[in-house]
């Protein structure tokens, strides 16, 4: 019995966190937010996500941990709490993670106002599991004449950065005049957005096992094999087959040099580990329209929708899977 959570993991003041992903909605570019001095502590301003006002929570604020400058490229986790919508902000998210409950702790302190519920150990650091009901109600309670940091402060008010967030915002209501929360959470329609030699490509999250810096292993070669494959790793006492994504669906012997991130998908009969640039940011595309892949270099690309601009183009993983030149003798 598979009794694993999955989680996205995000960075604040070098400390990591945790958030459970079925109460993600999906995860954007910072907006532009609307600030006020009069705000709860912990309440960075409000933001209009999809024709909705939402609140953006600061988390450090919460933990009394220090506040940092903002950047345009930080991210927003867009959160559903039983139809309740809120977004987190967050300096940077580094991986979907998958935890067995075994491995998962209570906080040694109980605490009303705490809004971390659990913590897990991995290698090298905690992992804070956040509750997203507690922090909910918690900026729901907090004084509002209480000493809070001053956020017009972290943000950079040059004409260049207005006009990216400005834009953002455009995009965000453009032909969606509403969104409706109260859907049962699953991971429907969400999907991880990568790059790869600077193009956009996504996969299904429902595909997804882990994301993971591929720093962290040393890759065994493989003789007689495909050029796409870079050869095995050993993750936690499990062989995974690691493939050169950009060779596979090219067919070509260009090597991918800038990979970093290791995507770890789940298939029925194995699991797979696709080299990728980078881990850009989780993308709702429910309200998007997703047409069919005019790019037909691939076999392996079923479709694609545009966002930002941006031509973002969708993997079909069972193929990729059923690929036959995966499976090989390693015995």
């Amino acid at each position: 019995m598979n009794n694993n959570k999955t989680f996205i993991i995000f960075q604040l003041h070098q400390k990591l966190f945790a958030l459970d992903i079925n109460n993600i909605i999906e995860v954007i570019n910072l907006p532009e937010l609307e600030i006020s001095s009069s705000a709860p502590e912990g309440i960075i301003g409000i933001c209009n996500y999809k024709g909705i006002m939402i609140k953006v929570i600061d988390i450090c604020a919460l933990l009394k941990l220090p506040s940092e400058k903002f950047s345009i490229n930080n991210p927003l986790i867009i959160v559903n709490n039983n139809g309740s919508c809120y977004a987190i902000y967050a300096q940077s998210v580094l991986s979907i993670l998958s935890i067995d409950d075994n491995n998962i702790q209570p906080i040694p302190y109980n605490s009303e106002s705490s809004i971390i519920s659990f913590i897990h150990n991995n290698e090298t650091q905690t992992i804070n599991i956040l509750d997203v009901n507690k922090i909910d109600s918690v900026t729901e309670k907090i004084d509002v004449n209480s000493d809070k940091v001053n956020y017009l402060e972290l943000f950079s008010q040059d004409e260049k950065t207005k006009q990216i967030l400005e834009l953002r915002n455009q995009m965000q209501l453009e032909n969606i005049p509403s969104y409706n929360f109260s859907f049962d959470s699953t991971l429907e329609n969400q999907y991880i957005v990568f790059t790869l030699d600077n193009f956009n490509y996504c996969i299904d999250l429902k595909y997804i096992k882990e994301l993971v810096s591929i720093k962290r292993f040393n890759i065994v070669k493989l003789p007689y094999t495909e050029d796409f494959i870079k050869g095995l790793i050993n993750i936690r006492g499990e062989f995974l087959l690691i493939i050169d994504l950009k060779r596979f669906l090219s067919n070509n012997n260009q090597e991918t040099t800038n990979a970093n991130k290791l995507i770890i998908i789940e298939g029925k009969n194995f699991n797979l580990g696709l080299l990728a640039d980078d881990i850009k940011y989780i993308k709702n595309i429910k309200n998007i329209n997703v047409t069919p892949a005019v790019n037909l270099n691939s076999e392996y690309i079923s479709s694609e929708f545009m966002d930002d601009g941006i031509l973002n183009s969708i993997l079909n993983v069972e193929k990729i899977l059923n690929d036959e030149r995966l499976y090989i003798d390693i015995e």
